[in-house]
């Protein structure tokens, strides 16, 4: 409990001190900081349509974010969760529209196409990582752009459904994920999040596979030693990290768009870094980290209407985040990001 208090005390304070600078941003724009994070706590929380939104925004951000973390756990900093996203997505809109199976057959094969994409997409840069020592800041860098502009092609040309818009056919009315209450669009996407993320936690803490992952996040040489290969947790870590981030992208297909188009995210995969550093890349931490940025997204708007004050100033406090988290683990983030491109020790 008290290891549980010390952990939880950097991303509380890192999290009080991005809002206290948010704060000053707002005075110094002749806005009432107090009037501004109410309005937009009365967006998020103010009323069951209010909430719900919430919810279906904490779902994407649930999935990817715990999708980083997974990576972060191994050592590894996956800034491709966005184009991981993007790959599950378009997977999943063109299973749903090809398939034409029950429901409680076709949703399952949905979603297993979308983790199928994210996880070959994160997997190219594991593979690269650990046989060729090749970054993987870099190539998930890289691959979010191949992702973004080669999913534009094919939506563009032999994806195109039978619409004038650059998007894909609309996946079968069986392949739908219908909201979980009425009038809502939260659907069953966020307790299968829930369950991942508590899979997660004892996965983590309580197999050898789990402690094999840990063991290379913290020295690769030291997991050698014991017995580990690293290479392999490498590339299975990325496997995983981004099969989470594709069904972010499988869920919005199948619950919210019915169909892949430019509107599939609003840089869920981005933020999901924000989410998973705050979360301390412990899945509790993260299912709570993103019902906080899932609020921010969704209250944003009203805090704009009622406050004055505009809602990109959402994406301010997130950057306070994620620079006041990091200059916590400014040591981790050094060692990641400066970390040479080599093979795994032994390899030679």
């Amino acid at each position: 409990m008290r290891d549980a208090l010390r952990h939880a005390a950097g991303p509380i304070g890192a999290l009080a001190l991005a809002l206290l600078v948010s704060s000053f941003v707002m005075l110094a724009f002749h806005a009432n900081p107090i009037d501004a994070f109410g309005a937009l706590a009365r967006g998020a929380f103010g009323s069951k349509q209010g909430l719900a939104e919430t919810l279906v925004q904490t779902t994407a951000l649930l999935f990817a974010g715990l999708g980083v973390a997974v990576a972060f756990r191994a050592g590894l900093f996956n800034i491709g969760a966005e184009g991981q996203l993007v790959a599950g997505g378009l997977c999943t809109a063109v299973a749903g529209a090809a398939l034409h199976l029950p429901a409680v057959v076709e949703i399952p094969l949905c979603l297993v196409a979308g983790a199928i994409g994210g996880a070959i997409w994160g997997g190219i840069a594991g593979v690269l990582r650990a046989r060729f020592g090749a970054s993987e800041v870099i190539t998930t860098i890289m691959l979010n752009y191949i992702a973004f502009l080669g999913s534009s092609y094919l939506v563009s040309g032999p994806l195109r459904g039978d619409v004038s818009a650059p998007e894909t056919a609309p996946i079968a009315a069986t392949a739908v994920m219908a909201p979980i209450f009425a009038n809502t669009r939260l659907t069953a996407a966020l307790p299968l999040a829930l369950l991942l993320a508590l899979f997660l936690w004892w996965w983590l803490g309580r197999t050898v596979a789990g402690y094999e992952l840990r063991a290379v996040g913290k020295s690769e040489r030291a997991a050698r030693y014991a017995g580990v290969d690293p290479r392999s947790v490498i590339e299975r870590a990325m496997l995983m990290s981004g099969a989470l981030a594709g069904l972010a992208g499988a869920t919005e297909v199948l619950g919210l768009l019915h169909r892949f188009n430019a509107e599939l995210s609003p840089g869920y995969g981005f933020t999901s870094i924000a989410v998973a550093l705050l979360g301390a890349t412990n899945p509790i931490g993260v299912i709570l980290s993103a019902l906080f940025f899932g609020a921010l997204q969704n209250g944003a708007l009203a805090m704009q209407s009622l406050a004055g004050v505009p809602k990109d100033l959402i994406a301010v406090v997130e950057g306070l985040v994620i620079l006041f988290v990091a200059a916590r683990k400014l040591p981790v983030g050094v060692n990641l990001l400066a970390r040479r491109p080599a093979r795994i020790e032994g390899d030679a």
